[in-house]
């Protein structure tokens, strides 16, 4: 392998860590479920504020996918 095929596969390989957040949501009753995924960290934190800013009683949390 050379060495820009290298660097593409750690460039790749960053933008995929980049991009690998999702935003959950917790009810009343405790069930969880995936709002959104396939996200940078920024826009994941984002979405959560802003959900959060609208008062609802929900959980919400940002987590990085596995």
């Amino acid at each position: 392998m050379n060495d820009d095929a290298r660097n593409k596969s750690k460039l790749s390989q960053g933008t995929e860590l980049a991009e690998n957040w999702s935003v959950w949501r917790q009810g009343d009753d405790g069930n969880r479920f995936v709002m959104a995924e396939g996200l940078s960290e920024a826009a994941a934190r984002q979405m959560v504020a802003e959900f959060e800013a609208r008062g609802h009683k929900q959980l919400y949390q940002a987590s990085r996918m596995r």
